[in-house]
C-alpha cells in the first residue's frame, strides 16, 4: 500500500489535497488507522488522476462528487457539460490574445504620430454601439453612463482595444460650446453577439480633420483650436460632430486613453478646397 506521501507524489499533488478531498468525501483512503494514518491501493491511482483531470477544468467539488455519485453509463452528460465549459474558457482565452495582440500592434503604430499637428486622413467606415445621449459632461454624468453602456457589454468587449470613445454635438465654429455640449459614448462593434438590442450608428468613410491631443480638457481645447485654424486654412468645411476616439490602451478608471484622437468630417472635396487655397 501507498502512505499518502507516496500517493501525491505518484499522482503530482500534494499530501494537504488528498487530506482535503478525504474530509469532503470525494477521494477517501483504502484505509486509515485509528491515528487517521491514511493508506492508499495503487488501484485508486487513476480515480484520484480524473478527479485531478476535472478540477484542472475548474470543476467545483459539488460538481465532480455529483459526477462521481453517477453511475458509469449516466456520466456522459455531465462530461459532455463539462467539455462544453472548457470549449467556451479556450473561446475566451482566444479572444484575450486577440485583445492582446491589438495592443501591441495599436501601440507600435501610435509610436508614428505627432501629438497637435492637424491632417486630414481618409477614414474607412465604422459602425459603433453606442449610449443614450449625455445631458452634461460633469464627472458623476460620465460615470453613471459608462456604467450604462459597458453593462450591456460582457467584460472582455470592455478590454478589447477596438475603437472607443464619444460622438459630441460640436460645431468647430463653436468650440466655446464644448464643455456643455452633450455626447454619446460609443465603442465598435466586435464580433460577440449580445442579447441585448444595443443602438448603433456608422461613422462613414470619408476624409476628416484630425488631430492627436493628450486626452485632457487642456489638450481637448488646445486641439480643438488648432482644428479651427487649420479648416479655415485649408478651407474645410465641416460637419457639427466631433468624433473623439480613445487612441490605444484604456484607463479603466475612466473608461479612456492617455491620448485621443479629435475628428471632425470634412463635406466639401478637399480637392475643391485646395483649388479654393490657391
Amino acid at each position: 500500500m501507498l502512505k499518502i506521501s507516496e500517493m501525491a507524489e505518484l499522482a503530482n499533488t500534494t499530501r494537504r489535497t488528498l487530506i482535503y478531498y478525504d474530509q469532503k468525501n470525494i477521494f477517501k483512503p483504502k484505509y486509515k488507522t485509528s491515528t487517521d494514518y491514511r493508506y492508499y491501493d495503487y488501484s485508486q491511482l487513476y480515480d484520484l488522476l480524473f478527479i485531478l483531470g476535472l478540477r484542472s477544468l475548474n470543476l467545483s467539488l459539488s460538481e465532480i462528487k455529483a459526477i462521481k455519485d453517477q453511475p458509469q453509463a449516466s456520466q456522459t452528460a455531465y462530461l459532455l457539460n463539462a467539455q462544453s465549459k472548457v470549449n467556451k474558457k479556450i473561446a475566451e482565452f482566444v479572444r484575450i490574445q486577440q485583445v492582446l495582440e491589438k495592443k501591441i500592434e495599436k501601440q507600435a503604430s501610435l509610436d508614428h504620430e505627432v501629438l497637435y499637428k492637424p491632417v486630414i486622413k481618409q477614414r474607412p467606415q465604422i459602425t459603433f454601439w453606442c449610449s443614450r445621449q449625455a445631458v452634461n459632461d460633469t464627472e458623476a454624468e460620465v460615470a453613471q453612463l459608462y456604467a450604462e453602456f459597458y453593462k450591456q457589454l460582457d467584460t472582455l468587449t470592455i478590454m478589447d482595444t477596438t475603437k472607443s470613445g464619444y460622438l459630441t454635438n460640436l460645431s468647430i465654429d463653436n468650440l466655446a460650446g464644448y464643455d456643455e455640449a452633450t455626447f454619446r459614448m460609443i465603442k465598435e462593434v466586435g464580433s460577440v453577439k449580445h442579447k441585448r438590442l444595443i443602438p448603433v450608428l456608422k461613422k462613414e468613410a470619408a476624409n476628416y480633420a484630425c488631430v492627436l491631443v493628450d486626452n485632457t480638457t487642456t489638450g481637448i481645447h488646445r486641439g480643438l483650436n488648432q482644428l479651427k485654424t487649420f479648416c479655415r486654412q485649408q478651407h474645410l468645411k465641416t460637419d457639427d460632430y466631433l468624433w473623439q476616439i480613445n487612441s490605444g490602451d484604456l484607463a479603466m478608471e475612466n473608461g479612456v486613453s492617455k491620448y485621443i484622437w479629435l475628428d471632425f468630417t470634412i463635406l466639401n472635396s478637399v480637392d475643391d478646397a485646395l483649388i479654393a487655397l490657391n
